[in-house]
């Protein structure tokens, strides 16, 4: 629990001060002068870190770390491994800021790297504990050391250590070291996002859905919107202090999500908290209006300096588990009165500069996207080189043209192929479509044409290179149609190593249908969809950029998941010519896969 010390500070649990006496400290103070000549505050030094380090320097004793405890002694790969810590002869007014104490330790892993893993104050159901958690991606013995900082004193612990054994879990996502339009786990093996947004008013029966229907992307924000997670408030609310409630609550989402191997795009920045004239403004809830004016919250430095004690504490706390997927730095930045009021440079320059902050501190190295709205006109460059992941928000009703004014499902189909296609041609990197749908497509959400149209538009993305189906926003706007839809798609791409293979947009066509082909030389695969008729079956195929081999084309039901037939042809002079067979539930689309023998 919290007590007061001598000096004013807070006294934590696990935690002794240097005792001096009061009286001694305050005779010393008073006595000084400050630099202008005239006496110096001894109220105000009390409360600083100079009372401090006099008490440091009249004593002679430094901070001191011990590991009280572990989680385990061995814990499987890219499984959490946590210390728990107590710290004698510190102070802390503010346990949350690395300024007040420095809370680390180095881990030497069986290959010889050396790790920096910054602890943390979990003050979770009152649990008032220092901890360091860790995962690692090598199996055998790890040693360790904790080091303090704290008013200009330094401590360590002895050399601690623990095992790590094989755990068959695959691991954090990053982009394919192969093909870097698609992402990978760390121990290699393919992640292709199938999941969906659901930003509030969480539930444990809602991620049971997402498990259920094999999902593996959920997104959040840290907004105030109700639900399990946001239904306690904003990380940061008091300025530079942390949430404890909502931290434990996000904990408890991992530990879910990880069961069901999900991984967790989360929004540090909804543009609601950045916002006090624009869309959904909440800048009256961001501490930082303390600070400056909303116009300047991507430029001011002393913004700055909190929003780096954030970033260290989120990744802290959370960057070890295997389902932290996606930093989502900011959603929809012009939501926000700096990008409105014209301050884009500044904007961007933020976005740049907060992704090399994650990239030099966040030693697992998630990647990092941001975003603006769904419009048309929304595509941006100088955003999408500045992170990791190209990301658009795909709204038709924005702004997006109708191709094909007499067939709207086609034309939103066409939309989505195009954009993805569009990433593809411009960026070597995992590209998104990190919002769609919701009531701004080209149909009303109760209409059967859009979840007609949600069908098309994640088999079109798929087969264009986007590395994740379309994330819908949101949950509740799907039906339990619409999930067997995603799941459908989650099986088909199970079987595609799309990480591992130099897959690429290949030259295909087809009369009377729309037909995208995604090849590998020696493997491909496909989707194409009929316009002008109900039934795509004997439609002739011509896919070209294929290796002179006999292939095995295998037909599958995007509706079921059913494989309908398989059939063999051999390509010539590098176009492969094959017909669709007939099927016996008349379908406008079909799926395939082509291997070579």
């Amino acid at each position: 629990m919290y007590k007061q010390n001598l000096l004013g500070m807070k006294k934590i649990r696990g935690m002794r001060l240097v005792l001096v006496s009061l009286t001694l400290v305050t005779a010393i103070v008073a006595q000084g002068t400050s630099p202008a000549g005239s006496a110096m505050s001894t109220k105000s030094l009390l409360y600083s870190h100079s009372a401090e380090a006099i008490a440091r320097n009249l004593t002679g004793i430094s901070p001191t770390v011990v590991v009280a405890g572990t989680n385990a002694a061995s814990v499987g790969t890219y499984e959490k491994f946590e210390v728990y810590l107590e710290l004698d002869n510190v102070v802390v007014e503010n346990p949350y800021d690395p300024e007040d104490i420095d809370l680390y330790a180095i881990f030497t892993t069986p290959s010889g790297r050396e790790i920096r893993i910054n602890g943390f104050y979990d003050n979770y159901l009152d649990a008032d504990q220092w901890k360091i958690r860790f995962a690692t991606n090598e199996t055998g013995k790890h040693t360790y050391r904790v080091f303090v900082r704290n008013a200009g004193e330094e401590g360590a612990s002895e050399e601690h250590g623990f095992v790590a054994t094989e755990s068959g879990h695959k691991g954090w996502i990053k982009p394919s070291d192969v093909n870097p339009h698609y992402f990978m786990h760390d121990d290699g093996s393919t992640y292709y996002g199938v999941g969906v947004y659901s930003p509030w008013r969480n539930t444990m029966e809602r991620f049971n859905t997402f498990s259920e229907q094999d999902a593996n992307l959920f997104a959040i924000w840290d907004i105030t919107y109700g639900g399990f997670v946001n239904g306690t408030g904003l990380i940061e609310e008091e300025l530079g202090r942390y949430n404890q409630l909502k931290l434990g609550r996000i904990d408890s989402m991992l530990s879910i999500l990880e069961a069901s191997d999900i991984q967790l795009m989360y929004a540090i920045w909804p543009h609601d908290l950045f916002s006090k004239t624009v869309w959904a403004a909440q800048w009256k809830l961001n501490p930082y209006n303390q600070l400056c004016d909303v116009d300047d919250v991507y430029s001011d430095p002393v913004v700055w300096e909190y929003q780096k004690k954030k970033y260290r504490y989120l990744i802290a706390r959370f960057a070890h588990s295997r389902s932290m997927g996606i930093w989502e730095l900011i959603n929809e930045m012009n939501g926000t009165d700096g990008w409105a009021h014209g301050r884009h440079q500044e904007c961007y320059d933020w976005v740049e500069k907060c992704d090399r902050y994650f990239e030099q501190n966040d030693p697992y190295n998630h990647p990092m996207t941001a975003s603006f709205s769904g419009g048309f006109t929304e595509y941006r460059e100088p955003l999408y080189t500045r992170n990791d992941i190209p990301n658009l928000h795909m709204y038709p009703a924005q702004g997006w043209p109708v191709k094909y004014p007499e067939d709207s499902l086609r034309s939103a189909m066409y939309n989505y192929a195009w954009a993805a296609r569009r990433f593809w041609d411009n960026f070597d990197k995992p590209a998104i479509f990190g919002e769609a749908g919701a009531g701004l497509a080209y149909f009303d959400t109760d209409d059967p044409r859009y979840h007609v149209s949600y069908h098309n538009q994640i088999w079109a993305t798929l087969t264009n290179g986007l590395a994740a189906i379309p994330v819908w926003w949101d949950e509740y706007i799907l039906t339990p149609d619409d999930w067997d839809q995603l799941q459908v798609l989650a099986g088909f791409v199970a079987g595609l190593d799309l990480a591992n293979l130099p897959y690429r947009p290949l030259t295909a066509a087809a009369n009377g249908a729309d037909l995208y082909v995604m090849g590998a030389g020696m493997e491909a695969f496909g989707w194409g969809r009929c316009y002008g008729k109900e039934d795509i079956s004997g439609t002739k195929l011509t896919i070209e950029g294929m290796d002179d081999l006999q292939f095995v084309v295998t037909w599958t039901d995007p509706w079921t998941g059913k494989q309908i037939a398989s059939s063999s042809q051999k390509a010539k002079k590098g176009t492969l010519v094959v017909k669709v067979p007939e099927m016996k539930i008349p379908r406008q689309d079909i799926a395939f896969k082509i291997r070579g023998k």
